[in-house]
């Protein structure tokens, strides 16, 4: 197993290469560190697991390993937080369903006022497309078309 975080999580880089998943590289890791707890090198370590890891990402996993457990090692989502929860998300289906004419607008406004959070318009769209009741409706809103003779 190769973990690098400069090249995709693949085998050994053989051809037609299998892609690995967050549970192998997180246990590849646990292999390293339970190496390196028993007092093997990092690099021997890495190596005995199969394993490319850096020092400095070893030394890491090491410490947050003994200070919060192998849990503290899961793949978490990194950056801004889902704003359409799966609540959200089956609000908006229920009531998109029940009204697909309503404006996203007014769906912002409503998601807003019972959950207490701010959606862009586009993923309230996004959404509605993916489940199929897009408000969209031809001849209303818009520009209206011009004729020239």
């Amino acid at each position: 197993m190769v973990l690098h975080s400069r090249q995709p999580h693949t085998l050994a880089g053989r051809t037609g290469a299998i892609s690995m998943g967050q549970e192998q590289r997180r246990a590849a890791k646990l292999r390293v560190i339970g190496g390196m707890q028993r007092g093997v090198a990092w690099r021997e370590a890495a190596k005995a697991a199969d394993a490319y890891l850096s020092r400095a990402t070893a030394f890491r996993a090491l410490r947050i390993v003994r200070s919060q457990g192998e849990e503290a090692l899961e793949d978490r989502r990194h950056g801004r937080p889902h704003k359409l929860t799966a609540p959200v998300h089956e609000w908006l289906a229920e009531y998109c369903r029940g009204a697909p004419g309503t404006s996203s607008r007014m769906v912002r406004a409503q998601i807003e006022e019972l959950f207490g959070t701010t959606v862009n318009i586009s993923q309230i769209n996004r959404a509605r497309a993916a489940l199929g009741v897009s408000s969209n409706s031809r001849g209303s809103g818009g520009k209206s078309p011009v004729f020239t003779e």
